[in-house]
C-alpha cells in the first residue's frame, strides 16, 4: 500500500493514490507488517517497526511447523518496535509473518 504524504491532497496524483490506499484497505491490503524468525538461542527478538506504539496490538502467523510449535508471545510494544518472548531453542526457522494493529 502506498500512502500520499500530507499536503497537497487536491492534485490527481495525490487524489488516485488515496483511492489506491482505500482500495487496498478494503480488499485486506496493509503495510503494517512484516516477517520475523525467533532469534535462535535467545529468550526474545526484538523487531523494529516505525509504525508500531506502545498501544499497538501485533498479530502473528506461523510460516513454518516449527514456528507453529513454538511458545511464543508478545513481550512489550513500544513506539517503533516490539519484542517477542520466547523459549531458547537452536532452531532457526522458526518464522512468522506479523500485522501491526492500532486499538
Amino acid at each position: 500500500m502506498n500512502i500520499p504524504p500530507r499536503g497537497n491532497a487536491l492534485s490527481q496524483e495525490n487524489l488516485d493514490r488515496h483511492g489506491d490506499a482505500i482500495r487496498d484497505l478494503a480488499t485486506g491490503g496493509t503495510n503494517a507488517g512484516g516477517t520475523v524468525t525467533l532469534a535462535a538461542g535467545a529468550t526474545s527478538t526484538l523487531v523494529s517497526n516505525k509504525l508500531c506504539t506502545a498501544d499497538t496490538m501485533v498479530m502473528l502467523s506461523a510460516r513454518s511447523a516449527s514456528a507453529a510449535a513454538a511458545p511464543v508471545f508478545v513481550q512489550s510494544t513500544t513506539n517503533g518496535g516490539f519484542t517477542l518472548g520466547h523459549d531458547a531453542s537452536a532452531a532457526t526457522d522458526r518464522t512468522f509473518h506479523y500485522e501491526l494493529r492500532r486499538r
